[in-house]
């Protein structure tokens, strides 16, 4: 049973960091412009998917990482 939680506090952790990266989008770190094929990505948004990212990490890390 104690492997099993350690799973799911993996998963916890890959699934903070793509919940990290919706924010990001929906700042439009991403952009694609078709007629020169050139893609830009905006440094705040990266910043923005890092920091929301590793924000939840150590939410759940302080709630499940020290025993």
């Amino acid at each position: 049973m104690n492997d099993n939680l350690v799973y799911i506090r993996l998963l916890a952790y890959v699934l903070s960091t793509v919940a990290g990266l919706i924010p990001a989008a929906w700042a439009g770190w991403l952009s694609y412009d078709a007629a020169t094929q050139m893609l830009q990505i905006n440094i705040l948004g990266v910043a923005t998917a890092i920091l929301g990212g590793l924000g939840l990490t150590g939410a759940i890390f302080a709630k499940w990482g020290v025993k």
